[in-house]
């Protein structure tokens, strides 16, 4: 990779984990929730559930996109040759088991210093009740491992920005993203720029 290349991606990927938590911030700013229905004010009439889907797909798709990057980065500065895919898990098993297991250690102490956490929350995108496939499975995001496995089988961050057409899936997000902001970011302080 070229020291222009390398450098682009470097800080794309902190532009990236930005947007996402600036996005996340603006949910917060206007209190746009979920579980409501009526108008946000000031917001041309969107209803707050419809506003906060949209805005979670923004958000998510930078956080997938930061991630994804960062993985890759970690990749090459281990020498192991780029695979051409956006699965955050497979990425994460081609990295060394040290930086595996550094990695993991930084999702802990990031974890365990969000003070809310997050809630895994899922939305139904059926025509009708009775077109629901089964809800989705439990799955078990205690590592980050785990979480990639979570976000690439379920969230899907890589197809966020086609949401709008998974009529008839579940389509999953997070209530929180700042534990993986900061994952990304306590990774990236210690990358040199180049």
């Amino acid at each position: 990779m070229e020291v222009a290349a390398y450098r682009m991606l470097h800080d794309n990927i902190h532009d990236f984990n930005t947007t996402a938590r600036r996005v996340e911030a603006d949910i917060r700013c206007h209190g746009i929730q979920d579980n409501r229905t009526d108008p946000v004010p000031g917001m041309q009439g969107r209803a707050h559930h419809d506003m906060w889907v949209s805005m979670k797909t923004v958000s998510h798709f930078n956080l997938g996109i930061a991630l994804e990057s960062m993985l890759k980065l970690l990749l090459y500065l281990n020498r192991v040759d780029l695979p051409r895919h956006h699965l955050l898990t497979k990425l994460h098993d081609l990295l060394p088991e040290k930086h595996q297991a550094q990695l993991d250690d930084t999702y802990q102490d990031c974890r365990h210093a969000a003070s809310g956490g997050y809630q895994l929350v899922a939305f139904l995108n059926a025509a009708s009740p009775t077109d629901a496939p089964p809800g989705p499975p439990n799955r078990e995001i205690s590592t980050i491992r785990g979480f990639f496995e979570y976000v690439d089988e379920d969230v899907i961050l890589c197809q966020k920005r086609y949401s709008w057409e998974l009529v008839g899936r579940w389509r999953h997000y997070l209530s929180d993203i700042s534990v993986f902001v900061a994952l990304v970011h306590r990774v990236m302080a210690g990358v040199p720029r180049y």
